[in-house]
């Protein structure tokens, strides 16, 4: 029952504190650019709310043996209620990539601790649908999320999406309090490191490669296909609503691992990255409303199919130990969210083509197909204790 109730409170928690983040986060983009950024500034303000992701969630993953996942948990929370906040304060596209800086932080106490934290309380058998349950928490609330301010962003402008943001926010910590208390680390890191951490990433270098591609793809979508969107006439709602269509998508991906199948968790993570490669082609030649709202619903489920299995399998790579490959895992999404809105900004500014973010992740996410497909040779998901 207290695994039950840790879990829960974690959801919860990760539900407020993602609505809260999914008020806001859509409407960034669109608030650096009505204070004069271009598409190039939209990427490294993406890139600064990532780097921070490339280094602090394997530290977080290893400070939470020692600290307590719960403690670390919290942490992050605090920081990303604060920023909205913050946001209203913003006066040019620098100040916005500082907070996104101290936001990414941030997120890095959320993910790598509370994975982890699941890991210990469940069985393997289990791990997959409880994760799966843990980031549909996180994906229902950037469902919400866009709803809520797209609701309001007409009549409140970009300042009442952020007090909104905050408000919802500010409640997610004392949520934490249902689940009762910390546990005991389980898996734990006793000496090492390093040839721990050469051996994860040798061993668990295909699931990296579905993490990095995923994140490259996600991070274009939020960081820069918003502007997109606009410069196609779609309203700040209209905007909103999309991230709300890709959010609950995603939810429905990772819900969808609890439900009984034959399928062994690589074959999932296959269909995954088929669906998201059709996606991203889809994306890059979508304009109208009905072909957009599409292609963001197939990419959401795509996405939301494979995290759950990856992470599961991640937190098998090395015997005895979780915090560490769930850390590095994570991390490998901070590369992804550096490379995708740096090089997608990049690309559509250099080569004046607002397409060239989009046919970018289309190849690179052929690639990480092929790539997981051919791994299978020297490499088998199923191995791991």
């Amino acid at each position: 029952m207290m695994s039950r109730r840790i879990i829960f409170a974690l959801m919860f928690s990760m539900l407020i504190i993602t609505t809260s983040m999914g008020i806001a986060n859509p409407i960034v983009p669109l608030y650096a650019k009505k204070l004069g950024a271009t598409y190039t500034d939209l990427g490294l303000i993406g890139i600064a709310w990532s780097a921070p992701y490339c280094i602090f969630p394997v530290l977080a993953g290893m400070w939470s043996n020692k600290v307590g996942r719960l403690r670390l948990f919290l942490v992050g929370i605090l920081m990303s209620t604060i920023v909205p906040l913050l946001l209203l304060a913003s006066s040019s596209p620098l100040h916005i990539a500082l907070l996104r800086l101290f936001h990414g932080i941030g997120l890095s106490f959320l993910w790598a601790p509370g994975e982890a934290l699941i890991s210990d309380v469940t069985r393997k058998e289990e791990r997959a649908r409880f994760l799966g349950f843990f980031s549909a928490s996180w994906a229902a609330g950037y469902f919400l999320g866009p709803l809520l301010g797209a609701l309001i962003v007409e009549q409140a402008g970009y300042e009442g999406v952020f007090w909104l943001s905050f408000l919802v926010g500010v409640t997610s910590p004392f949520t934490l309090l249902l689940a009762g208390g910390d546990v005991k680390p389980r898996y734990v890191v006793k000496r090492g490191i390093s040839q721990l951490v050469r051996k994860a990433v040798v061993e668990g270098l295909p699931l990296y490669v579905v993490a990095i591609t995923s994140s490259m793809v996600i991070a274009i979508i939020y960081s820069i296909y918003p502007a997109y969107l606009s410069k196609l006439t779609f309203s700040d709602a209209e905007i909103s609503t999309m991230m709300s269509i890709i959010a609950a998508t995603r939810a429905l991906g990772f819900w969808s691992i609890s439900l009984p199948s034959r399928l062994k968790e690589r074959e999932v993570i296959i269909i995954g990255l088929s669906s998201q490669v059709i996606a991203s082609f889809l994306v890059a030649y979508s304009q109208d409303y009905v072909l957009v709202a599409l292609s963001m619903a197939i990419m959401g489920y795509a996405i939301g199919l494979q995290m759950p299995p990856v992470t599961s399998a991640t937190s098998r790579i090395l015997e005895g130990e979780v915090g560490l490959p769930i850390g590095i895992m994570e991390a490998m999404f901070g590369v992804g969210w550096v490379i995708g809105p740096g090089v997608g900004g990049i690309l559509a500014d250099l080569a004046s083509w607002d397409l060239a973010p989009y046919l970018f992740m289309s190849f690179v996410s052929l690639a990480s197909l092929l790539y997981f497909v051919i791994a299978r040779s020297t490499w088998n998901i199923e191995k791991s204790p």
